[in-house]
C-alpha cells in the first residue's frame, strides 16, 4: 500500500510568507517540472490528478499543502524523490536550477484565451491588487502577537532553574537519538503545518504510524522546550543523524516537531501548541514524557500572571485577526480564478498531463 504524505514547504508567518521550497526535493530528483500561469489554470488540480493515479498505482507520495488554501497544493512529490511538481508561482517563485536536464517550466498560461482575459483586465488588477493589500495587513497582525509571545518568553525564562532544565534537556535528548543512524545526509526543514484562511492546520498524523515511538514534551514559552529542540537538532548535526526538522507554523524561529526515520521516533511539543497535535497522538503510548513548566520557579511565574494573561491573550487574538483577514483574501482570490477559469482549455491541459503521467509511469517500470 502506498504511503502518502502531507507536508507544508511554506506558510504565513510574523516574517511574512517564509519559505523552505529548496526542501521539497533533493538534488538526485530525476525531473522536476515547475508550473506557471495565473490562478484558476487548474495548476494544484493538475498535481492532485498525478499524485491520485500514481498513489492507486501503489507508488509513495508526498503532498505539500498550500498555506493560503488549505484545499489546495503546491507541490507533490512522487516515489523516492524521482519526480516532482511543484508551484513556481508568487509568492513561491521558483525557477530552473538545472533547465532541461532535471528541471522543466510548464507554463499552463499557454492553455488560455488571453483576449478573454485582456477583456477583464480593470478587475484582475484590482483583485490582485486587493489580494496583496490582505496578506500585508496579515502579516502586520502575526507581528504584533509574535511581539506578545515574545513578551510571553520573557516571563517564564526568567524563572528557569537552570541546573534541572540542563540536566532533564541532555537526558531526554540522549533518549531521543539512542536509536538512531548516522547517514551524513544534511536535515531537511519543513513547517508542521500552516495558517490558512481556515485557520491552522496540520497532518501530522500521515507522518507517523502505531510503531513511532513519541517522546512528548510540554512547557510555556520560554520554559526551556526550545533549548531542547536546539540542542537535538544540533547533536543531530554534529552526529550526521537525518531527521526531519518541522517549524511552527507562525514563528519559523521555533520548531515543533523533530521526525527522525531511522528510529521512526517523533520529539514533539504538545502543550500548548498553535496545532491539535496533543489530539492527534491521544492513545497512543509514549515513549517518554516531560513537562518543563515542572521545572520553573512558580512563584517568580505566579508574580507575573497578570502580565502572562494579557500577552497571551494578545497572541491568541492577532492570530484570529489574521485568520479573518486571510479568509478575505481567499473570497478575493476566488472571485480572481473565476475570470481565468472560463478562459481556459482544460482539455489540451489534461492531454499534456496525460502525457507526463505516461512517461514518468514507463520510467518507474509501472
Amino acid at each position: 500500500m502506498a504511503i502518502r504524505r502531507h507536508v507544508y514547504p511554506g506558510g504565513n508567518t510574523r516574517f511574512g510568507f517564509f519559505s523552505f521550497y529548496d526542501q521539497v526535493v533533493g538534488p538526485d530528483v530525476t525531473q522536476k517540472i515547475i508550473l506557471k500561469g495565473g490562478p484558476g489554470v487548474g495548476k494544484s488540480s493538475f498535481m492532485q490528478k498525478i499524485a491520485d493515479h500514481f498513489a492507486g498505482l501503489g507508488v509513495d507520495i508526498e503532498e505539500h499543502g498550500c498555506s493560503s488554501d488549505p484545499a489546495s497544493l503546491d507541490a507533490v512529490v512522487i516515489g523516492k524523490q524521482q519526480f516532482c511538481l511543484l508551484d513556481g508561482t508568487s509568492p513561491h517563485v521558483v525557477d530552473p536550477v538545472y533547465p532541461g536536464a532535471v528541471d522543466e517550466i510548464l507554463n499552463l498560461g499557454d492553455y488560455w484565451d488571453q483576449a478573454m482575459l485582456k477583456a477583464h483586465r480593470k478587475e484582475i488588477m484590482h483583485l490582485t491588487q486587493e489580494i496583496a493589500k490582505c496578506f500585508l495587513r496579515a502579516y502586520g497582525r502575526l507581528r504584533e502577537c509574535c511581539m506578545a509571545y515574545d513578551e510571553l518568553k520573557h516571563y517564564y525564562a526568567e524563572n528557569r532553574i537552570s541546573r534541572s532544565l540542563k540536566r532533564n534537556l541532555q537526558a531526554l535528548t540522549a533518549d531521543f537519538l539512542a536509536g538512531s543512524v548516522s547517514d551524513y545526509r544534511a536535515l531537511r526543514h519543513l513547517f508542521a503545518g500552516a495558517l490558512t484562511p481556515g485557520g491552522l492546520i496540520t497532518r501530522l498524523e500521515t507522518l507517523i504510524d502505531q510503531e513511532t515511538a513519541i517522546f512528548a514534551v510540554k512547557g510555556s514559552p520560554g520554559s526551556g522546550v526550545q533549548d531542547l529542540f536546539s540542542h537535538t537538532k544540533n547533536l543531530m548535526e554534529q552526529g550526521g543523524i537525518y531527521g526531519e526538522i518541522f517549524h511552527n507554523p507562525v514563528d519559523p524561529d521555533d520548531l515543533d516537531y523533530i521526525l527522525v526515520p531511522s528510529s521512526n521516533s517523533l520529539l514533539i511539543h504538545i502543550e500548548p501548541a498553535l496545532l491539535p497535535y496533543k489530539e492527534i497522538i491521544k492513545g497512543r503510548k509514549l515513549k517518554r514524557q516531560l513537562d518543563f513548566d515542572q521545572l520553573l520557579d512558580h512563584e517568580g511565574v505566579a508574580n507575573r500572571s497578570k502580565l502572562v494573561f494579557a500577552a497571551t491573550h494578545r497572541y491568541h487574538q492577532g492570530i484570529s485577526e489574521a485568520v479573518q483577514i486571510l479568509q478575505t483574501a481567499k473570497k478575493w482570490h476566488d472571485e480572481l480564478e473565476a475570470y481565468y477559469v472560463p478562459a481556459m482549455d482544460f482539455a489540451a491541459v489534461d492531454t499534456r498531463r496525460q502525457q507526463i503521467v505516461a512517461a514518468w509511469q514507463e520510467q518507474l517500470g509501472l
